[in-house]
């Protein structure tokens, strides 16, 4: 379980969010993540693409420290963190809609909750593919319980629970109708609810 101690590393308001249940499904997700990782092996090289200040890739490449870890995001002020926070991790700047300036080949690539703030979302997935990954792990919030529990704990109320950053919406059959054409649906679940 992750500790109270590693939230509060991060600047990020989600992280620093005293909120036991916000915490409890962060916690929750991550461990999906985890489990996900695991039955990913072999392997030896990751990349998370909008890794932010690193919270998933820190937290894994802490478990895993024989493994390598690549992170990109548009934010430098979120990479210079991360470099802080995780040396090991190398760190790129750059956009999911170009991934060209990445070289090597990656067992695993990690893009978790990013799609649903993109205008384009199939763009992004086709500059995945493109890198040629044994396997991808992709989520998104999962709707309409995502913005039902905003709701409930009084976020957003104006936007009915939905996020302002938020561009698109998906359940698992709209997902999975994005993904197929691209990728072989190993395994699908849900961490919340």
């Amino acid at each position: 379980m992750i500790p109270d101690s590693y939230f509060e590393r991060f600047s990020t308001a989600k992280y620093q969010s005293r909120n036991a249940l916000q915490r409890r499904l962060i916690r929750r997700f991550v461990e999906r993540l985890h489990a996900l990782f695991v039955a990913a092996n072999p392997v030896e090289r990751v990349l998370e693409i909008g890794c932010g200040e690193g919270f998933l890739s820190g937290y894994l490449s802490e478990r895993f420290p024989d493994k390598s870890f690549t992170g990109v995001d548009l934010d430098p002020g979120k990479l210079a963190a991360l470099g802080g926070l995780f040396g090991r991790i190398q760190t790129y700047q750059g956009s999911i809609y170009d991934l060209s300036f990445l070289s090597g080949t990656y067992d695993l690539v990690v893009c978790a909750e990013i799609l649903e703030h993109l205008q384009q979302p199939e763009v992004a997935l086709a500059q995945i593919a493109a890198l040629r990954p044994r396997r991808v792990i992709v989520t998104v919030p999962h709707e309409p319980w995502f913005q039902l529990s905003n709701l409930v704990r009084g976020k957003n109320l104006t936007r009915l629970g939905n996020d302002p950053e938020h561009v698109q919406h998906w359940g698992p059959r709209r997902l999975r109708a994005l993904l197929e054409p691209r990728y072989e649906i190993l395994h699908a679940t849900s961490s919340y609810p």
